[in-house]
């Protein structure tokens, strides 16, 4: 009993030693992990539809029922956050990630949405808040490669779920539940680690704000944000890049398998190197911006790179090509991802709690439109129009980030 004890305080000492690095640890991983179970089911797309009785149009929405909850709970995730401390809002974002847990036994159709909609609202909470998070914790020179790590964890849980669900799924005799829940046991280790982990701060105290102000101060504090030009450029910047990596997250697979004829299994590995693309090239735009400290050429970059980089993935027939032109676009479309965000909280005046409010509107703008782009380009692929056209159009929304060139510069 006393070894067991002594083990388990050692365990809690390095957490407390090592905490900073920790949070870190936690920010990316829950958020990459939820990625798996919310992407997993993209290459579970015959098996679902075969055993919920849908199409391809309503499969998709097991996908974008996320999103939708992604576009309603920002804004009251960075009220709650502004009214219990980061701590508590980032716990109840855990919790409600874990009803991954139950969703690949729940019976029908209308119930995977239900609880997909309640798991959506667990990420929107998390990735709305980590922005906060991050600038409590981190010293302003270690933002940009936080910024940039968070940036792409769910994109790491991408590249997984498309890489790991198909071979778990046979390796478990085509047991396609257990590799979802797999997924989001992975979410309830992180979950432990946040709870070991005590208050997101540098120092492990209880945060500044933690006890919270009144709710009636809170909401001023939020309408205050709503009138501050950094908090719609933000939001302007991200939408483009936000919609059409959902576009292409699902449809993207569904063009090159059934108007281009690219077999399945190629067709997943195509989509890897996509998500390797966003990874690398959001993790060396973190890396340099900690190095040169401007933020700005990254988000020109990304605004006159991506249109072209994401044109070519839907007109490029070569496979031999596409890994290289899909690896583009996705460094296009997370480029300008740790800039903006390194951008918004070197503004004048801010504190986290005024970065949870403003990423609450950022959020909630842009995944109320990319939760519309997925539908649309549905509505459209009933209606038989060109699919190759409509992606084409969502390609073109990705100038969007080159409005955040207007915010004032400051190094990082």
């Amino acid at each position: 009993m006393a070894s067991q004890s002594s083990a388990a305080e050692g365990s809690v000492g390095f957490l407390a030693r090592h905490q900073k690095w920790v949070i870190a640890f936690v920010l990316f991983g829950m958020y990459a992990s939820f990625g798996m179970s919310w992407m997993g089911v993209v290459p579970l797309r015959e098996a679902l539809n075969t055993m919920l009785g849908i199409d391809n149009a309503a499969g998709q929405r097991l996908v974008s029922i996320v999103s939708m909850a992604k576009s309603i709970v920002p804004i009251m995730a960075g009220i709650l956050a502004g009214r219990w401390g980061l701590t508590k809002t980032m716990r109840l974002s855990g919790l409600l990630i874990l009803t991954g847990l139950v969703i690949p036994f729940l019976p029908g159709y209308w119930a995977w949405v239900a609880f997909k909609f309640l798991f959506g609202v667990g990420g929107a909470i998390w990735v709305t808040l980590m922005g906060a998070v991050t600038m409590q914790v981190f010293e302003p020179g270690q933002r940009p490669l936080i910024n940039a790590l968070n940036g792409v964890a769910i994109t790491v849980g991408v590249i997984l779920a498309l890489k790991l669900t198909l071979p778990l799924m046979n390796l478990f005799g085509g047991n396609w539940q257990l590799v979802l829940v797999i997924y989001s046991l992975i979410s309830a280790v992180f979950m432990v680690l946040l709870v070991l982990t005590g208050e997101l701060s540098p120092s492990g105290a209880p945060a500044p704000g933690s006890k919270g102000p009144r709710l009636s101060e809170t909401l001023k504090a939020y309408a205050g944000t709503l009138k501050l030009p950094v908090t719609w450029l933000t939001s302007i910047g991200f939408a483009g890049p936000l919609s059409l990596y959902l576009v292409m997250s699902y449809w993207l697979p569904v063009y090159y398998e059934d108007v281009a004829g690219i077999p399945k299994a190629a067709t997943l590995n195509l989509m890897s190197w996509m998500n390797v693309g966003a990874i690398v090239g959001a993790v060396a735009t973190g890396l340099l911006l900690q190095r040169f400290g401007k933020t700005k050429p990254f988000i020109v970059l990304a605004a006159i790179m991506t249109p072209v980089v994401s044109l070519a993935a839907v007109y490029v027939t070569s496979q031999a090509l596409l890994p290289v032109v899909l690896f583009l676009a996705g460094v296009g479309l997370f480029l300008s991802v740790s800039p903006m965000i390194t951008l918004l909280q070197s503004q004048p005046g801010m504190t986290p709690a005024l970065v949870g409010m403003i990423l609450g509107t950022m959020f909630t703008v842009t995944y109320v439109l990319s939760y519309m782009a997925p539908e649309i380009v549905a509505l459209a692929y009933k209606a038989e129009v060109s699919l190759q056209w409509v992606l084409a159009a969502f390609c073109l929304t990705t100038v969007s980030p080159g409005v955040a060139a207007f915010l004032p510069e400051k190094s990082a």
